[in-house]
């Protein structure tokens, strides 16, 4: 019986969920610092790993320990390159937290439509969506917080650091929406080996 896509996309043993968090966290470790990032060109994995994680596992130990991870993660840096980065521990810190909360709430709606629904391009349209709803409005909940609690835009006002700021949505979005692809994708190739490989072994 082929797969549902379900079944594709979506861990389908306690082993490949290990391994995807492992795979996950490793990501962050790689592109989260931006000394690694730099050198390897690659942007933050972070938006789509909090997506994932909701979609893939909505457990609420899920989100907090890859919140968890994410804070390490960024005082390593700060105890690294000092100065240099403690900039980004201001009042505002915690809306970048939110930020990432809202990710994986988008993501775990998904996962719940995904699973009551058996039209299949109403599933992607789901997942779609949801990233693209989601990945909105992370980037409102970490600039609005950045820019009224950070203490560095007394000076500006907020149409002008909205005019400033939206133009990196794109960015944002478009990285995301590539790993979240990529990682989707890598999904459904290795539950589709694994079933093939099971088919094998009782053909």
């Amino acid at each position: 019986m082929p797969l549902s896509l379900q079944d594709r996309l979506f861990p389908t043993s306690r082993a490949v969920a290990i391994a995807t968090l492992v795979v996950m966290a490793v990501s962050m470790l790689a592109t989260r610092y931006h000394h690694f990032s730099s050198a390897l060109h690659l942007a933050d994995t972070s938006w789509a790993v909090f997506f994932l994680a909701g979609l893939w596992f909505r457990q609420l130990r899920v989100l907090v320990g890859l919140l968890a991870l994410a804070v390490a993660i960024d005082l390593g840096s700060v105890w690294i390159d000092g100065a240099a980065m403690a900039s980004c521990f201001s009042p505002a810190y915690p809306g970048v937290l939110a930020a990432y909360a809202a990710l994986w709430g988008a993501g775990r709606l998904a996962g719940k439509r995904v699973a009551t629904s058996s039209s299949i391009p109403l599933q992607l349209v789901w997942i779609a969506g949801a990233l693209v709803v989601g990945s909105v409005v992370a980037f409102a909940l970490s600039n609005v917080t950045f820019y009224a609690f950070s203490g560095q835009f007394d000076e500006m006002s907020a149409a002008e650091y909205v005019s400033r700021t939206l133009p990196y949505l794109g960015g944002y979005l478009s990285s995301a929406a590539t790993y979240s692809v990529i990682a989707l994708a890598g999904m459904a190739l290795v539950n589709v080996l694994r079933e093939g490989a099971r088919a094998h072994r009782h053909g």
